[in-house]
């Protein structure tokens, strides 16, 4: 290599100053050109470690042989706690299943009950959370939307389009119980003031009647 660039000073009549700076360039590319190579690597590796990571999370079968023998003995991949299930796994799952049987035990219709059972049990509180707009749209008709905002001050839940404008929607027996309540204890106070000055002319009239 370094004949070569002999070789090139010479033809271009070069000095020593310009055959030094031209080394530096050459030095300063292969070190960039090393970096990338690294930097290249690195970022392949941990892509690779990455998709082996993802790899190790996913069940799956060791062998086509023990994948077809799950099958005929109807168990799944769902049905082991590991991620790599081999032959043996599945015989060993298969005395199992077949000692639970004999003691009256179905494990695999359990567990299919059992995931039927969470699942209509999701679908009822999810059935049981979702509450309709109180809101009224255009043609003066009840929002069929599902009310998932409640502003507040708000006593209903609305959708996005109608949760601004909640006001318009609520009348005054919808307001807050606090208010409700502040009402009531005013009533109260007033007819018992009422009450009290009944029964002070009441006992003034007893008095000028007795004199």
């Amino acid at each position: 290599m370094m004949e070569k660039i002999e070789g090139f000073v010479r033809r271009n009549g070069m000095g020593e100053s310009e055959k030094r700076e031209m080394l530096s360039i050459l030095n300063e590319s292969l070190l960039e050109i090393s970096r990338g190579i690294l930097e290249k690597e690195k970022v392949e590796k941990e892509v690779k470690v990455e998709e082996k990571e993802n790899v190790k999370g996913e069940k799956r079968y060791k062998s086509k042989k023990a994948e077809e023998y799950a099958n005929e003995h109807g168990i799944s991949l769902e049905d082991f706690s590991i991620n790599e299930v081999s032959k043996k796994d599945v015989e060993i799952k298969v005395r199992e299943i077949t000692k639970a049987k004999n003691n009256g035990i179905d494990i695999l219709n359990k567990k299919s009950e059992e995931k039927n059972s969470n699942k209509k049990n999701e679908k009822e509180k999810v059935k049981r959370e979702k509450v309709i707009c109180s809101g009224i749209n255009k043609k003066g008709e009840c929002c069929k939307s599902v009310g998932t905002i409640q502003p507040e001050g708000a006593k209903k839940k609305y959708c996005f389009r109608h949760a601004e404008d909640f006001r318009s929607f609520e009348c005054e027996s919808d307001s807050s119980d606090e208010e409700n309540e502040s009402v009531k204890e005013e009533n109260e106070s007033v007819k018992e003031e009422n009450e009290s000055v009944k029964e002070e002319n009441e006992s003034e009239l007893e008095e000028e009647e007795y004199n």
